[in-house]
């Protein structure tokens, strides 16, 4: 009995000490033992679009981030771009400590010449404003360029604590919404005859040319005027008929593709048509409600403002009669979805 005693003593002692050992990562018995992992480190996702997926590797191309504190104060900031960004595993440390933190992101920033950071070096969130670079002619903010993606995160709040027991790494993910947008304009005459170029002159007006740090749209953005990077001509035509070698053209159509800054659901922007003989706009539309209106029931899950967020790229198809004037009856098919608005009246 006095044997047994003793053995289960024994065995209970190494037990407790196996135990002891093992609740930290560092202990007073074993000075040269590494200290418990600790980090905290960053994940960017852009699955903000309509097909909601990870689209951050194939269309991000740089990132800046930048982390302030609980009082406001900037305490660091990161960068990366190239390659190492087409990674699926891509993270990026930071050398923070325990702390509470806010995150704000803007990427795409490297080697794009149409938006102009106000600072890298900030000393609160509101230095991070973004502005488009419009060139001033007859009064006018002109931008005329096919834009680069450009994109903008906030993660607020983060409560980082550095547990010396066990592991601490935190990883942080920074959601990504898409800035920037592309608008075809097609026209084409009812009766497919050709139509030419230098007949039209076709702009898209808003005032979204100032982002904050928050990505909201400024108050103070100065109103843009959107003109095309590119106009493009184009006909369709038909299989040969009877037996005939010719193939004969049965509508032509012109193409107006333009890029924009952030569209927002309550923004009055408008898409005007001048026909160039006379001076005379014969369409004026305020083409966000229109883009708003096709949404409908295929995307009623989103609000309107997540459904421009997560869309980037519009085509807006209106008819033109043989007076070159719009054939308000024939509507307009957005996205190829016909929309004829009952408050919409011929110019």
């Amino acid at each position: 009995m006095l044997l047994d005693f003793f053995k289960n003593k024994l065995r209970l002692g190494a037990i407790c000490l196996a135990a002891f050992t093992l609740t930290g990562c560092d202990s007073f018995i074993y000075d040269d033992l590494d200290e418990c992992p600790s980090g905290l480190q960053l994940r960017f996702v852009f699955n903000y679009n309509l097909l909601k997926a990870d689209a951050f590797a194939s269309q991000v191309k740089s990132v800046n981030v930048w982390a302030f504190d609980k009082t406001g104060a900037f305490v660091w900031s990161g960068a990366a771009s190239g390659d190492i960004l087409t990674r699926p595993d891509y993270i990026m440390e930071t050398p923070l400590g325990e702390g509470t933190y806010d995150f704000v992101a803007w990427c795409g920033l490297e080697d794009n010449d149409d938006f102009n950071l106000a600072t890298y070096e900030p000393e609160s969130k509101d230095d991070l404003e973004i502005k488009l670079r419009m060139l001033e002619s007859d009064g006018l903010n002109i931008s005329s360029s096919h834009f680069k993606s450009l994109f903008n995160g906030v993660v607020s709040d983060v409560n980082y604590i550095v547990d010396p027991l066990k592991p601490s790494v935190m990883t942080v993910t920074v959601p990504l919404i898409k800035d920037t947008n592309d608008i075809a304009v097609m026209l084409t005459h009812l009766d497919g005859s050709p139509i030419d170029s230098k007949d039209f002159t076709v702009t898209f007006t808003y005032a979204d040319s100032y982002l904050a740090w928050d990505n909201a749209v400024e108050p103070s953005s100065p109103t843009v005027t959107y003109t095309p990077w590119s106009t493009l001509y184009g006909e369709t035509t038909a299989a040969p008929v009877n037996g005939s070698q010719d193939e004969r053209p049965v509508r032509s159509t012109l193409l107006f593709e333009m890029s924009t800054s952030r569209l927002m659901d309550r923004g009055k922007a408008y898409l005007d048509i001048v026909r160039n003989d006379d001076n005379v706009t014969i369409i004026h539309v305020p083409l966000i409600e229109y883009f708003l209106l096709e949404k409908g029931s295929r995307f009623s899950e989103f609000g309107d403002q997540e459904y421009l967020d997560r869309r980037d790229d519009y085509t807006a198809l209106f008819f033109i009669d043989q007076n070159n004037n719009w054939y308000v009856a024939g509507g307009v098919y957005i996205n190829s979805w016909a929309v004829v608005p009952p408050q919409d009246q011929p110019l």
